[in-house]
């Protein structure tokens, strides 16, 4: 009797492979046959899940993307208030969250020219901007920090300093360690939104 096989598992653990070999050795290096070759598979298996590298590489920035919203909405599980907690869930502090920053990072040429990729860019930027948003309503509700004025502003400056700061954080994990980030976040805080 041949195994079961849970598909969408299948799919997932695909698309960890591709995103280890993207955030590695980069997106042109990330061929079918590299993936399959990484899994154990063969090529056949790899394109059963995929019918095409295309629809592997938006399945694999989608899962980057899914990974960061559950640690963000882990943060704001146990405390809705906490702004330099909910950034540092969206930020490259750990190897997962630095791994899911270059695949993120990888898409941002195709998303130029591809209106799939580009349309899913705005969406994570809007999606990232509404969590900023959730909790600095919640802190203004609770009396932390700005007004519910200032909110929308906020986040938006908010999301411009996470993407930069990731962005350096990826070419130069030594000068922007988790440590160095958590020092110029709570910096930058006091200055974009108040918060301690």
């Amino acid at each position: 009797m041949p195994a079961v096989v849970n598909h969408e598992e299948r799919r997932q653990q695909i698309a960890r492979i591709a995103a280890d070999l993207i955030s590695s050795v980069g997106l042109d290096a990330m061929t079918m046959r590299e993936i399959a070759a990484a899994a154990g598979f063969s090529t056949t298996i790899v394109t059963h899940y995929f019918a095409n590298k295309r629809e592997l590489m938006l399945y694999t920035y989608r899962a980057s993307v899914e990974h960061a919203q559950a640690r963000v909405d882990a943060v704001i599980a146990r405390d809705a208030c906490d702004l330099p907690a909910s950034i540092e869930a969206l930020l490259p502090f750990d190897e997962s969250s630095l791994k899911d920053w270059k695949v993120f990072l990888a898409f941002w040429q195709i998303a130029q020219v591809d209106p799939d990729f580009a349309a899913e860019q705005r969406a994570q930027a809007a999606n990232a901007d509404s969590i900023l948003r959730r909790v600095l309503m919640a802190r203004a509700a609770a009396g932390r920090g700005l007004n519910e004025a200032d909110v929308d502003a906020t986040s938006r400056r908010l999301l411009v300093f996470i993407v930069g700061l990731a962005v350096q954080a990826v070419f130069d994990t030594v000068g922007w360690s988790p440590q160095a980030q958590r020092a110029f976040l709570k910096s930058e805080l006091r200055l974009l939104a108040g918060a301690e």
